[in-house]
């Protein structure tokens, strides 16, 4: 499994990272690559609710606002995608 995060300032990329993660179980590959993400953004777990599996798993992507955290952040939104294997 592979992501690709995104921070966004006033509509601008302000801030990249991406993971891959080899483990077999999605959920435990998602954890993994997620964490590896936030430690290279110095970023706090943001709060996930139903809404960001259910767009993740529908459309390959979600987003994360600022109420989203429980600590402040310095972007508008925080965007976590899928990127597919086979895409080069």
């Amino acid at each position: 499994m592979r992501i690709w995060v995104t921070l966004h300032k006033n509509h601008k990329i302000i801030a990249r990272a991406d993971a891959k993660s080899a483990k077999e179980d999605a959920a435990f590959a998602l954890m993994d690559c997620l964490e590896q993400v936030y430690k290279r953004l110095d970023l706090a777990e943001p709060v996930w609710v139903s809404k960001h599996a259910k767009e993740l798993s529908t459309f390959g992507r979600t987003k994360f606002f600022p109420s989203d955290f429980l600590e402040p952040v310095k972007f508008d939104w925080m965007e976590i995608e899928y990127i597919s294997e086979t895409q080069k």
